[in-house]
């Protein structure tokens, strides 16, 4: 399949970072497994409540203003970040570049936002065939593998969906603009 020229390429960054969906992906990304409506997490332990679905998604970013810290150790492990490239080297590359997720442009987007917005956007709006047809796991190996593309370290930890995402930005603290 031919790779599409980068103004194109540039065009469909700048549509998927304002939230629009694309037509024409052909990546053909669908899962394996049946689709989980509950979410892929472990469940909570019995003592402790679960948050209902709707609060997480729509709690706000924190302002642009605010600098929130990268954990010490980084929010996902560099074997996360590796499963992300696999998956992006797979599914994604058939639309997409990695030139156009890291770099001037791709900071100037999204350097500023946090990793939950990304990962929000992405997972909302990829495969273009197929939105949020991918296990939520997926989506957040992904985002690592970008995470790792954009100078983030790896930690002990694996990104997941209480990692603290709405308090880390997609450039790392010491190129924020």
């Amino acid at each position: 399949m031919a790779r599409q020229s980068l103004p194109l390429a540039h065009t469909l960054l700048v549509l998927v970072a304002a939230g629009l969906p694309l037509a024409g992906c052909a990546s053909g990304g669908v899962s394996e497994a049946p689709a989980d409506p509950a979410g892929s997490a472990a469940p909570a332990p019995e003592d402790a409540p679960a948050a209902p679905a709707a609060a997480v998604a729509d709690t706000p970013d924190p302002p642009p203003d605010a600098t929130p810290e990268t954990p010490p150790g980084g929010i996902f492990t560099n074997a996360q970040a590796r499963r992300g490239r696999t998956t992006f080297d797979e599914v994604c590359s058939e639309c997409h570049t990695t030139s156009e997720f890291r770099g001037r442009t791709f900071q100037r987007t999204w350097g500023r936002r946090t990793v939950y917005s990304f990962f929000r956007t992405i997972r909302s709006t990829m495969p273009d065939d197929n939105p949020g047809g991918l296990e939520e796991q997926i989506y957040l190996d992904v985002v690592s593998y970008i995470l790792s593309m954009n100078g983030h370290d790896g930690g002990a930890a694996e990104l997941g969906s209480d990692s603290p995402m709405r308090e880390v930005r997609i450039a790392p603290p010491e190129s924020s603009p």
